[in-house]
């Protein structure tokens, strides 16, 4: 029996029942019913943290399920969400992508009527449940004092996630994901890490905290040649530093290395703030032979004029159209194009987000070359993932 509370959200009485059935014989007995997202808002009052999972319909007279997820964003909601509806496949595609336009910790997509083992088969993904204390423990890491300690005290390290040629079978390059083990074994993840540094203003420390990691793994796989790039992600409020190129040129030298050993992964959504600053930096920065990548491309709303006025060496087509592209017409349509783009553009184009043999085969069709994602390798730490690097050599 799981312990979690679900919510049901749906304004027809036959189909909450029948859900909540279907949950009960998969052994969650702990369910509350909305008949509207209102009476669902008020629940959340009531129950608070102790909900784990919303699991709502769409279409509701009222406040409709786009109308609650904004309210659910609103009000910083933190627990998983389910959408459940009989709209179109392509409006419940829409409203995926809003809620992760929301921030919102979308478990997947149902459409009615559902099998209990599609419920199942989401519900497994569940995160382990929060409780208020682990929640409030979060928290208190995530105040900005205790953040710039955990930076002084170089608790933040990288992970690395190889990229692959799938024509040759060649790792071109590892991109450093930042992560932060804690006391407990586990890790708080980037998602809520990331947000918390750039509102507390220390982005600049994070990014050279990590940097320093990257240098220092990069010259070791060097003297053990291997001889791949490592790609660091660049947030846009370290872009609108002006110092950062100097002083990351600086600390490559120190290192030994060249700066096109590295490329520099910028997100495309926020490449529009403050724009010519950022552009000030990233020209610099490719001046000096850094290598630039226009990361998560096709979710911004000024791609092209990206590429054109930047000195990108590298595309990164996000990973939600990667991932529906062998399922959905526009989705695949946009993954061709964007290859298509990169390829008449001369730059390198790295599929990212590749977490089936479907998906890696479908990219092969498209004329897909650099992919990375859970089917490649997922994340690991420097020396597993020397390893990983030494066996692929062979």
């Amino acid at each position: 029996m799981h312990e979690d509370i679900i919510l049901v959200v749906d304004d027809d009485a036959f189909q909450r029942e029948v859900l909540g059935m279907q949950l009960a014989g998969l052994g969650w007995n702990n369910v509350l019913h909305a008949s509207s997202g209102e009476q669902a808002l008020t629940l959340m009052d009531t129950h608070g943290r102790h909900i784990s999972v919303v699991i709502s319909d769409l279409s509701m007279p009222g406040m409709d399920g786009p109308v609650l997820m904004r309210h659910l964003a609103q009000r910083g909601f933190r627990a998983q969400l389910i959408l459940l509806s009989g709209v179109q496949d392509e409006i419940l595609s829409s409203a995926a992508g809003l809620a992760h336009a929301h921030g919102l910790d979308l478990l997947g997509c149902l459409s009615k009527p559902c099998a209990p083992s599609q419920l199942d088969e989401l519900l497994a993904g569940l995160h382990p449940p929060a409780s208020v204390r682990h929640r409030t423990s979060e928290e208190e890491a995530l105040a900005p004092e205790r953040l710039a300690a955990a930076l002084a005290a170089g608790e933040f390290i990288p992970w690395y996630q190889p990229k692959v040629d799938i024509r040759n079978g060649q790792t071109v390059s590892a991109e450093a994901l930042a992560r932060w083990p804690v006391e407990s074994g586990g890790m708080i993840g980037p998602g809520r890490f990331v947000p918390a540094i750039e509102a507390a203003g220390l982005a600049d420390e994070l990014f050279f905290a990590i940097a320093r990691h990257v240098v220092a793994d990069t010259a070791a796989w060097h003297r053990q040649n291997i001889s791949i790039k490592t790609a660091i992600n660049l947030s846009m409020d370290t872009a609108l530093n002006l110092e950062m190129p100097e002083r990351l040129g600086q600390l490559v030298k120190a290192g030994g290395l060249h700066p096109s050993d590295f490329i520099i992964e910028v997100t495309e959504s926020r490449l529009m703030v403050e724009r010519s600053l950022a552009m000030e930096t990233l020209t610099r920065l490719s001046m000096m032979g850094f290598v630039l990548s226009i990361d998560d491309f096709g979710t911004g709303y000024s791609s092209l004029v990206q590429l054109v006025d930047l000195p990108f060496k590298e595309l990164k087509i996000d990973g939600s159209f990667v991932q529906r592209a062998n399922t959905e017409r526009k989705a695949e349509a946009v993954l061709r194009i964007s290859i298509l783009i990169g390829v008449n553009l001369g730059m390198a184009v790295v599929a990212e987000g590749v977490e089936t043999a479907e998906q890696l085969a479908f990219l092969r069709t498209c004329g897909g070359s650099i992919v990375q994602g859970y089917q490649i390798a997922r994340p690991m730490p420097f020396a597993a993932c020397t390893d990983w690097l030494q066996s692929e050599a062979k």
